[in-house]
């Protein structure tokens, strides 16, 4: 049976809850990826989407003045991550579970991407790009026995 740790990105991206909100933009845009766990001292927080921070742009007030003197500096270097994020109760898995255990949490949750924890410290993460994947190599199928 396959597992999560089979999948699982074990050398990942994480954000820390005082990343401002222009640095995570362009650390996800940089690293081509669309979200992210942050952490703690090793321990997940919570998880930051690019959807995420484009809502919370987009709530954010008008700032004219934020382009002064041919430096930038504006409204995004205001406000962090944790103000952005998605809290908990954070969903997670454990490298040891079934990797169709990951792609049935995902789907009830509607979420992309899990983080993977052992011992209360983030030691991956799974997301549906990972379970594309193993489909796609035939490392995960379900199969329907029907019997007469």
């Amino acid at each position: 049976m396959l597992k999560v740790k089979d999948l699982m990105t074990r050398d990942l991206l994480t954000l820390a809850p005082n990343t401002t909100i222009r640095e995570a933009a362009e650390i996800l845009a940089t690293e081509h990826v669309s979200g992210a766990p942050v952490v703690h001292n090793g321990k997940p927080l919570g998880m930051v989407s690019a959807g995420d921070l484009l809502e919370f742009i987009a709530a954010l007030p008008a700032d004219p003045d934020a382009v002064s003197g041919g430096r930038e500096h504006g409204i995004l270097d205001d406000h962090t991550v944790e103000e952005a994020m998605t809290r908990g109760p954070l969903t997670t898995i454990t490298p040891e579970a079934p990797a169709s255990r990951a792609a049935e949490l995902m789907q009830a949750e509607q979420i992309h991407r899990l983080p993977v924890v052992e011992h209360g410290q983030l030691v991956g993460i799974i997301s549906t790009t990972d379970l594309v994947k193993a489909i796609a190599d035939r490392k995960l199928s379900y199969r329907t026995f029907v019997f007469p």
